[in-house]
């Protein structure tokens, strides 16, 4: 079985390892690239090393960076007076050392992800969105534009969201293999992801959504339970755009691409509510290895 994941984030990329580690799936994984940016000099790709880190199984105790890392030379920056609240801890230092030095070289980044890839010995495959500049810009309140990593890590997201713009999508192709990897696919899932921040920016590159609205079967994992996000700022970025509360919202986020969204028990009554979806009701809370693959079991079933 051919499945296709659409990830950003945390929540993405523990879906993820529940994906891989199904018998007799080949999953690939198209991840947003958004919010990459140039931290100290070095191509910073979050979401794309969320993913390899998690599947890898050598994901920080947050989800994000490596296990048992040591921040060293992030620290030392501070003995010259840089700016070191993006922390980048040692080990996670040097595969974005290994990352930038083959994009100065010319390399692109889908073929830099497939070496970093197998470097980490997996057998999944993981796909830029694109190789083209993306960049996801924040308009907050105050009228201000900020990159997202400004908005996100920088001002730790407290600043109300009230326009995206994603700046280099109308002119991005996707990175090779992404859209043929879904067209193939018999399973399309969008993960637990933050819609706005994570999804939108795929999305955001005409062929990849043209290719998703073709599909005939799109599972979205709402990031939702109860109506607020486990993780990150889901729902306050949801509602600060207009999206209607809850898993409503989630559907409105997704209109004319999703078949089905899976929504956590919590939310069952949501089943009865929501219109232009089959609604799938079960435990989407996956903080480990086991209960991802549970969640995957199911999306994955006839």
């Amino acid at each position: 079985m051919k499945i296709v994941e659409l990830s950003g984030g945390v929540g993405g990329a523990r879906l993820a390892r529940g994906l891989s580690a199904l018998e007799e799936v080949e999953l690939s994984v198209v991840v947003n690239v958004g919010d990459d940016e140039r931290v100290h000099g070095l191509y910073v790709c979050p979401d794309l090393d969320t993913v390899v880190y998690t599947l890898a199984g050598v994901e920080g105790p947050e989800g994000w960076g490596r296990a048992g890392d040591t921040f060293f030379a992030n620290e030392e920056l501070a003995r010259f007076g840089v700016d070191n609240s993006f922390r980048l801890g040692d080990r996670d230092l040097a595969l974005n050392l290994f990352r930038t030095e083959l994009l100065h070289r010319g390399e692109p980044l889908s073929e830099v992800t497939r070496r970093i890839v197998a470097a980490f010995g997996l057998t999944s495959s993981v796909l830029p969105a694109s190789d083209d500049p993306l960049h996801t810009r924040v308009r907050i309140e105050d009228g201000r534009w900020l990159s997202f990593q400004e908005y996100f890590v920088t001002r730790r997201h407290r600043d109300r969201v009230v326009e995206l713009d994603y700046e280099g999508a109308a002119t991005a192709e996707p990175a090779p293999g992404v859209v043929e990897a879904i067209e193939e696919a018999d399973l399309v899932v969008i993960g637990p992801s933050n819609p706005p921040l994570s999804i939108w920016p795929i999305l955001a590159v005409e062929a990849i959504r043209k290719t998703l609205q073709a599909h005939p079967k799109v599972v979205a994992v709402s990031p939702l339970l109860g109506g607020r996000a486990l993780k990150g700022p889901a729902d306050q970025v949801m509602a600060s755009l207009g999206l209607a509360p809850g898993n409503a919202g989630v559907v409105e986020a997704y209109d004319g691409l999703i078949d089905i969204l899976v929504v956590d028990q919590g939310d069952a009554t949501d089943a009865g509510r929501l219109t232009g979806v089959d609604v799938l009701v079960t435990d989407t809370r996956i903080p480990d290895g086991p209960s991802a693959r549970r969640l995957a079991a199911e999306i994955a079933a006839p």
